[in-house]
């Protein structure tokens, strides 16, 4: 039986020992995998991508929200969000339900770090980003990517990386050209 990369995880705080990891369950995922509702993620391996779908007109529009890599957690909860969540690569994660992770609260209250790690890290990354494209053009938002995230532009296919940008692929790639 597979288990999980405790190492990977580590930054949560959870001890080795902790029955919290017995209750994850392997999940590997191909390409273009969606992952279903009311569920926790460890993402092991892989890259995985959220999305919105905007309808202008008769055409639908993804636009790029957040990208998980290995040693990340998302959670999947339409309740909260019309987000999608796609997989770029095949890979590997970690699932749990929500109601388990409630249950575990309950009955471990040590595990509100996670909860907290999980809420404030995220909180933190929307409000950068938040900042990063109000206050800047596609290219510092490209060049901030290159100096601070170079795991971005190495592994998410730039039409990806457009969309988060809040640009098209030619465009993106326009910017690509002058910078090198």
């Amino acid at each position: 039986m597979a288990t999980i990369n405790k190492k990977l995880f580590s930054h949560l705080n959870v001890e080795d020992d902790d029955p919290i990891w017995e209750k994850f369950a392997r999940v590997e995922f191909s390409k273009k995998n969606l992952f279903p509702d009311n569920k926790a993620y460890l993402v092991e391996d892989g890259l995985v991508r959220k999305y919105y779908l905007h309808t202008p007109s008769d055409i639908d529009t993804e636009i790029c929200a957040e990208f998980y890599f290995p040693g990340d957690i998302f959670i999947v909860d339409h309740n909260d969000s019309e987000g999608i969540y796609e997989s770029i690569n095949q890979g590997l994660a970690w699932e749990i339900s929500l109601d388990e992770v409630k249950e575990m609260f309950v009955i471990n209250p040590g595990c509100r770090f996670v909860q907290n790690y999980y809420l404030s890290s995220k909180l933190n990354a929307a409000m950068k980003r938040e900042m990063l494209l109000l206050k800047n053009t596609p290219q510092d938002m490209y060049e901030y990517l290159l100096k601070h995230k170079p795991h971005y532009i190495q592994n998410i296919p730039l039409k990806y990386l457009a969309s988060y940008i809040g640009i098209t692929p030619i465009s993106l790639s326009r910017i690509r050209k002058r910078i090198t």
